[in-house]
């Protein structure tokens, strides 16, 4: 399929916050994680988007993928699609431990 990724502002203040949180740890497990995400949003959304369900708290148009980090910490890349465009629009890098009730905030 090969669609383009676009992240989208939020996507971008969430994923900022997530390296804040890495870094914390070490420079080496934030660059493990890293590689880890930018494989999933440059081949996995980019190739084969349309296999993830639909988000839980939204549903339809909105996908979403569950990030793990480590054994405890997961984190929603949640996305949507535009098939005449081939553009994946990642909406947000959400921490799955947040309260649902803020996902729009």
């Amino acid at each position: 399929m090969n669609y383009r990724v676009v992240k989208m502002p939020h996507a971008q203040n969430d994923i900022a916050e997530f390296s804040r949180y890495t870094n914390n740890y070490s420079t080496d497990f934030a660059t493990e994680q890293f590689k880890r995400l930018n494989h999933i949003l440059t081949i996995e959304l980019a190739d084969i988007l349309l296999i993830w369900s639909y988000f839980y708290i939204t549903g339809v148009p909105y996908r979403a993928y569950l990030f793990r980090v480590g054994r405890r910490t997961c984190f929603w890349i949640i996305y949507t699609v535009d098939e005449e465009k081939k553009v994946v629009y990642v909406l947000r890098f959400w921490n799955a431990r947040k309260d649902p009730e803020t996902f729009l905030d």
